[in-house]
């Protein structure tokens, strides 16, 4: 823009890509969009999910005015279940191609799905530029330098195309208690929570655990940023005024560390809007102590998902987890006396997995009357994790599934050779029927609790049902007690 001129330059469009149903609202575009407009940029935002025909649109928002830039959001690169292997990489690439056809503008692609494998997702869809991290301080120094006519390549955490190759720069993470207070306008939000979703909200972001499969860390860094208490707290009453109530917290784990979730719960005690709130969390089964079970509860938490894995103890050590099964039986005590719904997830079919450690799984969660368990059969590969890295150096020879595979974009999985021909079938004689389990199949199958495009669910929903999606469907099986 030339200097001394008052005319406000293009503006940002955001793209929620994220189509699948029930839905899920773009929280981590939201956050960005709001930097932007914390910036002095103007933004433009276009949710496909709202949208009846997405191809029109897109076509009627990009004649309203052409933007300076067009961002996409990927959320996921797949569906994460070994029952189904269904990419979402194919969609990614039909919007972009559609966006190119369209206008001439850049690309940009984010999310915690690029950040995963950002060279792979921007190569596959012809993306132009990537944003591999947070964004909030980096989309806005980009739509700078575009409006500027500056150079981008200096730029952290950004993938670009660069004569012939792509560059993955430096990746940089934000401090949270710099970033400005998110006003939650830019979405529908409300619209969100009529069609059953619950909206999600950071308190926190980055994880420094070291389980061999996950790939948090790399998406969102392997150090925790605390968000302030009061932000968070301003946050949950922006979207009350909105007439939104029900939350799903999105940090990896809202109890590391213990004293900052505390003090989140004791924020909105104070702020007197816990009996206004109905959120859930997922949560590491430590540290998890009585006087935190009892906080959540009384801010309005209605439910937690703790990643267990397994109720194995020698299992649990290889696949890099810090609990036993000693701490699970202490978290079973204190969530029965605080008397708070929650399910357990578990991933068979990791490292040296047989039928006894999932047999010995099972036997446990019976023992400890969980009342709902949630188990994935196959453990997702991605780059850039532990599990990927005993894969590439040989460290681990078999299971991988598709055999030869090289390029874990794919839905690849790696799946214990020890567990036979059909562990499917195992875990089905293993678990005999009992309504507590929930397996990730297809989810046209009666036990499933694969969310993606779920019809059962989404009928649910549609007939009043509300809360996060694990919760509907285990007061469907009669196994909690819920709240609609």
């Amino acid at each position: 823009m030339i200097e001394g001129d008052t005319a406000l330059p293009q503006a940002v469009l955001l793209i929620n890509t994220n189509v699948t149903q029930p839905p899920v609202s773009p929280v981590g575009l939201e956050y960005v969009g709001e930097a932007l407009i914390e910036a002095n940029l103007p933004v433009r935002v276009l949710d496909l999910a709202l949208e009846n025909d997405w191809k029109s649109g897109l076509a009627r928002e990009l004649a309203r005015e052409e933007p300076l830039i067009v961002g996409l959001t990927v959320r996921n690169t797949d569906d994460c279940s070994f029952a189904t292997r269904k990419s979402f990489i194919p969609w990614i690439t039909e919007v972009t191609t559609e966006v190119k056809r369209l206008t001439s503008v850049p690309i940009l692609l984010g999310g915690v799905g690029f950040s995963v494998m950002p060279k792979a997702v921007l190569r596959l869809t012809g993306a132009d530029i990537g944003i591999a991290g947070d964004g909030e301080e980096v989309v806005p120094a980009l739509a700078r330098c575009l409006i500027d006519g500056k150079d981008i390549s200096h730029l952290p955490n950004l993938v670009y195309r660069q004569n012939g190759n792509i560059i993955c720069n430096r990746r940089a993470n934000v401090n949270p208690e710099l970033l400005p207070l998110p006003r939650r306008h830019l979405f529908d939000n409300r619209r969100y929570e009529e069609l059953g979703a619950i909206v999600g909200i950071e308190t926190k972001r980055g994880c420094p655990k070291q389980c061999i499969y996950c790939a948090d860390p790399v998406a969102k860094g392997a150090s925790v940023r605390l968000r302030p208490t009061n932000t968070v707290v301003q946050e949950f009453r922006d979207l009350l005024t909105s007439r939104v109530s029900w939350f799903h917290l999105c940090d990896s784990e809202f109890n590391q560390p213990l004293p900052h979730a505390k003090a989140i719960c004791r924020a909105i005690i104070e702020a007197g809007l816990g009996d206004s709130l109905h959120w859930y969390s997922y949560c590491s089964p430590v540290p998890f102590d009585l006087e935190l079970a009892m906080l959540m509860k009384r801010a309005g938490c209605t439910g937690i998902n703790f990643g267990i894995d397994s109720l194995c103890d020698e299992q649990l050590l290889r696949l890099g987890r810090s609990h036993s099964v000693d701490d699970i039986q202490r978290l079973t005590r204190i969530l029965e006396r605080a008397e708070l719904d929650y399910m357990f997830d578990l991933i068979v079919g990791g490292p040296s997995e047989t039928p006894a450690t999932i047999a010995t799984t099972v036997e446990v969660v019976k023992k400890q009357n969980v009342p709902l368990v949630g188990i994935a059969t196959g453990m997702r590969v991605y780059p850039g994790t532990p599990l990927s890295r005993d894969i590439a150096n040989g460290t681990i020879r078999e299971g991988l599934h598709p055999k030869g595979i090289h390029e874990f974009h794919e839905p690849a999985f790696y799946l214990s050779p020890r567990l036979g021909d059909d562990p499917f079938q195992l875990v089905h004689e293993l678990v005999d029927g009992d309504p507590r389990f929930l397996l990730l199949v297809s989810p046209d199958e009666e036990e499933s609790y694969n969310y993606t495009d779920d019809q059962a669910l989404c009928q649910m929903i549609e007939d009043g049902a509300r809360g996060a999606y694990w919760h509907i469907l285990s007061k469907n099986r009669g196994q909690t007690e819920g709240t609609l």
